[in-house]
């Protein structure tokens, strides 16, 4: 196998789907083929990917997916194909179908049980504890069982988070009332809630936690790549500046500091040993200001949305990926840059969100910089009118979000 024989095929339209596409170019300079079901600004007018776009209900129809996947084999027949994801329900049809994709197809994912632990919020709560870790106190609720909805709420303080356990759900039930992420300040709300979804017939169990204080910026993430002998080879961490509020989006970051944590990733590292990772991963951690304690909420066995912050801080998950399947194993990256991963105008990094006078004086120094912040689908290979014209929108809409559901900082983030 050679660089030169591997392509890349991306499933989506997001700005993690782009920014695959770009970190590929940037390391081997070929150009992917991007599957999607619907033309959107990130994939648009690019130069660096192919797009291929698929009736709508291919990609969430396994059948169909893998036929889909068989027929760009068969068109491709001297490429290796590499399969890049970066949705629950995606990462689950790799694992499930591994074997009916052809010997030429690269699948840098888990088994199907590993996966099943790491989207599981009970499951890697208990390996958080078995390991030493915290995790905020929680509680699992049936929607479908109301009879146990009052004794799961009893050892709960108030007020709590509500999410779904398992992260695919929103992708079955987001139409049936069903929110990524609510804040509860009573016990009244959470059962209002229930009863809400229960009409609706939505068929699963939700997780209530306690809610950490702390804005924004006590929110990190790690994230890196677990090659085939279960070595991480690329790990790096960042600390959010400001998350995105819509509901859709909560849970995301708008903007990263590429801050090196050593204990959070030392314990990252822990994590995916023993959840037996292989392929990408992503944590997110909040830090409660008062005892200055990292809580740890989840453990994606994916990319994640922001991934592009992990090149900033100057690490290559292509590279990570490479040297796993063309046998390179001794190279260890982690962060070596400081810099800002971005996608919302520059002016929301100010004081008035950074309240923390020396992280807000490393912000400023950074914003000086010629590139200093960096935005993923801003990339000079790629420069074509229509990209900028949809970059300049996006981050005018994202200003505009931000003003309407989070126009000041809270205690909480929420």
């Amino acid at each position: 196998m050679s660089v030169e024989s591997i392509l890349p095929v991306i499933l989506g339209f997001d700005i993690a789907d782009y920014a695959f596409a770009r970190i590929f170019h940037e390391r081997t300079g070929s150009t992917s083929l991007v599957v999607s079901e619907f033309p959107r600004g990130p994939i648009n007018n690019s130069s660096i990917l192919t797009r291929r776009i698929v009736p709508r209900g291919t990609l969430a129809d396994d059948s169909s997916l893998l036929h889909l996947l068989n027929k760009i084999e068969e068109e491709n027949p001297e490429k290796h194909l590499l399969l890049l994801v970066n949705t629950d329900d995606a990462v689950k049809f790799i694992a499930a179908h591994r074997d009916q994709l052809g010997e030429k197809w690269i699948l840098p994912y888990s088994q199907p049980e590993v996966i099943e632990t790491a989207n599981s919020k009970e499951n890697f709560a208990q390996l958080c504890e078995k390991l030493g870790l915290r995790v905020p106190v929680r509680n699992v609720i049936s929607i479908l069982d109301k009879s146990s909805w009052l004794s799961s709420l009893e050892n709960l303080t108030f007020p709590i988070v509500v999410k779904p356990l398992q992260g695919s759900d929103l992708e079955h039930y987001t139409h049936k009332g069903l929110p990524k992420i609510s804040v509860h300040d009573n016990r009244e709300s959470v059962l209002a809630l229930l009863e809400r979804l229960r009409e609706n017939t939505v068929d699963t169990s939700l997780m209530c936690q306690e809610l950490i204080p702390g804005d924004d910026t006590t929110q990190w993430v790690v994230n890196g790549y677990v090659d085939k002998q279960g070595r991480v080879s690329a790990v790096g961490s960042g600390r959010v500046l400001l998350g995105l509020h819509q509901p859709r989006y909560l849970g995301n970051a708008a903007a990263i500091l590429t801050e090196y944590n050593e204990k959070l990733i030392s314990d990252a590292i822990a994590l995916v040993r023993e959840a037996h990772i292989h392929g990408f991963f992503s944590f997110d951690i909040k830090v409660n200001p008062y005892n200055n304690m990292p809580y740890w909420f989840d453990l994606n066995p994916r990319i994640g949305r922001s991934h592009y912050y992990m090149k900033v801080a100057g690490i290559d998950l292509v590279q990570a990926l490479l040297d796993d399947f063309m046998g390179y194993s001794d190279r260890y990256q982690t962060n070596t840059t400081e810099g800002i991963y971005s996608v919302i105008p520059s002016c929301f990094l100010s004081s008035r969100y950074l309240r923390d006078r020396e992280l807000y004086n490393r912000v400023a120094i950074l914003k000086r910089r010629r590139e200093g912040i960096v935005h993923p689908l801003a990339y000079r290979a790629d420069r074509n009118i229509r990209r900028w014209i949809y970059r300049m929108e996006s981050l005018i809409q994202q200003g505009r979000l931000m003003r309407r559901w989070y126009p000041e900082p809270t205690e909480s983030g929420f």
